[in-house]
């Protein structure tokens, strides 16, 4: 019998270790760890959703799931959503109608530190538990030649072997092919080049094909903060606000993962 609401468990949980959007290795399909605050017991999610910080203010989002106990055999999961500190400075600025003269002032992080972020969250068993299929392309993807048409076949690996129902499912190294759904060329005034993928295929272990409809944006300006130092990533966004950024990626170069979910 399933529990009602009034059954779910509300627990008080603190990271174990720092948790940071500003940590360029954090990624989605990500492990963190947990502790109750009461029991002292460890609890483990999964970075689901990683939107970073942006310019005018914009704060970076997070997104943890499958935050479940770690040695214990029920089936009970929670997630948690979090935004990053509203930026005062860009905000009184906006007030004071100096917005275009601070467009580049970023939004706020989110920063879980061990024992000073205490999140409340709920755990039930309603939820059944996302599955990360971690993939990189293996192939260059690059819109700056109109290499790439709608419904092309771009190529990526599989970065981890993936269990469903404690069996393995996708081998890592597996070639998974993404289908594209929508691309747009870059234009003037931040208006930066974009593939959007809808659906995936890739061969399970007893090589049945598998169509995994999951969306995956490409954005020029977005994989910007993949190319180079994070210090010497200013430069790479100078000249955005005239014309926006292609879509260049050069596998092993720029080393850039998505992850797909299943569940």
């Amino acid at each position: 019998m399933l529990p009602t609401k009034a059954e779910d468990r509300m627990i008080t949980i603190t990271p174990i270790k720092k948790i940071s959007t500003a940590d360029k290795n954090l990624l989605e399909g990500d492990i963190v760890a947990f502790k109750d605050v009461n029991s002292n017991k460890e609890l483990k999610g999964i970075i689901k959703i990683i939107i970073p910080n942006g310019f005018m203010g914009k704060q970076a989002s997070l997104l943890i799931s499958n935050i479940h106990y770690t040695n214990s055999n029920d089936n009970y999961y929670g997630q948690i959503y979090l935004n990053g500190n509203e930026h005062e400075t860009y905000q009184d600025l906006a007030d004071g109608g100096f917005v275009p003269a601070f467009e580049f002032i970023r939004g706020g992080e989110v920063i879980l530190l061990p024992d000073k972020s205490k999140l409340t969250i709920f755990l039930n068993n309603n939820q059944k538990p996302d599955i990360p299929i971690k993939i990189s392309p293996i192939e260059r993807i690059s819109t700056a030649h109109n290499e790439i048409e709608i419904n092309d076949k771009l190529k990526f690996i599989v970065e981890n072997d993936v269990y469903k129902n404690n069996k393995l499912y996708i081998k890592k190294d597996s070639t998974i092919y993404g289908i594209t759904d929508y691309i747009t060329e870059n234009g003037w005034g931040c208006d930066n080049a974009e593939i959007d993928i809808k659906r995936f295929v890739v061969r399970t272990t007893d090589n049945k094909i598998l169509t995994i409809n999951y969306p995956i944006k490409i954005d020029g300006f977005e994989i910007l903060k993949y190319k180079g130092k994070r210090f010497l990533q200013f430069f790479n966004y100078i000249g955005v606000g005239f014309r926006g950024k292609e879509v260049d990626i050069i596998p092993k170069q720029d080393k850039i993962t998505y992850t797909l979910w299943l569940n």
